[in-house]
């Protein structure tokens, strides 16, 4: 099909209109999927999965010699892993009351020998998971935490997994973890 001298022209505005409409489609996509995994969780649960991730990125620092990134994590989202830290703290407080210090000691230190276990049971697989959060925390243009957090621990944790799963149910948000790929309002978190 031909449109006559001006048909370049023409085919040009369509593609540049093809791609405007994808990127617009890309960006909602985007938008739902952090939505979605920003409105999911209780803030226990949401504190509990930034946790988990700190100690598996602790582990792969050591394990998968990637201290440079984990120093790098550290530092960037110093102020947010001391917010969640203090809504840990508070959530232990809560269930355990006095002896609410070394619950939490246990729980950290269970959080790490299971990272630890599970860099035993298939080193690839573990320290490809923690290159995978590297990535997304500290390369993407626009890293978020809290969402990054959320789908790391429903790769990780079966429990967690659970909890994120139910809570999103309720709020009618899609939230999918198979494999190592987790996924929100059908955009991949992580894979």
């Amino acid at each position: 099909m031909s449109f006559g001298k001006g048909s370049k022209s023409v085919s040009r505005a369509l593609r540049a209109g093809a791609v405007g409409m994808v990127l617009t489609a890309a960006v909602s996509i985007s938008g739902v999927a952090q939505a979605c995994l920003g409105v999911v969780a209780p803030e226990h649960t949401l504190a509990l999965s930034v946790r988990t991730l700190q100690s598996d990125l602790m582990v792969a620092a050591l394990s998968c010699n990637d201290r440079d990134r984990y120093n790098a994590f550290a530092v960037q989202y110093r102020g947010k892993l001391q917010k969640y830290g203090g809504e840990l703290k508070a959530y232990f407080k809560k269930l355990h009351g006095a002896s609410a210090t070394r619950e939490i000691n246990t729980y950290v230190t269970d959080l790490a020998n299971y990272a630890a276990v599970r860099h035993a049971q298939d080193r690839n697989a573990f320290c490809g998971g923690a290159e995978s959060a590297f990535r997304a925390l500290l390369i993407d243009k626009e890293p978020n935490l809290k969402r990054i957090a959320l789908a790391y621990a429903m790769r990780v944790s079966p429990s967690l997994k659970q909890e994120i799963t139910l809570a999103a149910a309720e709020t009618g948000c899609d939230v999918v973890a198979q494999g190592t790929t987790v996924a929100a309002g059908g955009v991949t978190i992580l894979e």
